[in-house]
């Protein structure tokens, strides 16, 4: 009997949780987590990025940026601005967390190579194609498409 094929999104969601954890180990010598970095990687990105289009960004709660935020702050990645107006708030990648996302790609290396090892290299950009199309779709931000 031919069983049917998993579901992508459970496959995604079953890849995401090995993704993370495997990163998560790399990056924890340097004080981080996965998400830390995805949140200070995107605002690298789009520095401009509000509360709301973070969450969206990162497929997470505003509530989980918000945490992310302050623990960032504390730990002296992140600092908080005044906006345009008296009520907005602005955020600011600090130059320590600069410093520390350029050294990331090293560890995160070694986190791609254990997670996609049985890839060649090709299937390993054509991957990461399809996955950065999926999300510039899926949040209709095209910035997942830059090489930032």
């Amino acid at each position: 009997m031919h069983q049917p094929a998993p579901p992508i999104a459970y496959l995604l969601a079953c890849a995401s949780t090995l993704a993370a954890r495997r990163a998560d180990e790399k990056l924890r010598p340097h004080g981080l987590t996965i998400r830390q970095f995805g949140l200070l990687h995107q605002l690298r990105l789009e520095p401009e990025l509000t509360m709301s289009e973070l969450a969206q960004q990162l497929g997470i709660a505003r509530q989980s940026v918000h945490q992310l935020i302050n623990e960032l702050e504390q730990a002296g990645h992140l600092r908080r601005l005044p906006g345009a107006s008296y009520r907005t708030r602005r955020l600011e990648v600090t130059d320590t967390a600069q410093y520390l996302l350029s050294r990331m790609s090293g560890a995160l290396d070694g986190a791609e190579t254990g997670l996609l090892g049985g890839l060649d290299p090709d299937e390993v950009e054509t991957l990461r194609l399809l996955l950065r199309r999926l999300l510039a779709h899926a949040t209709d931000d095209e910035t997942w498409m830059s090489d930032g």
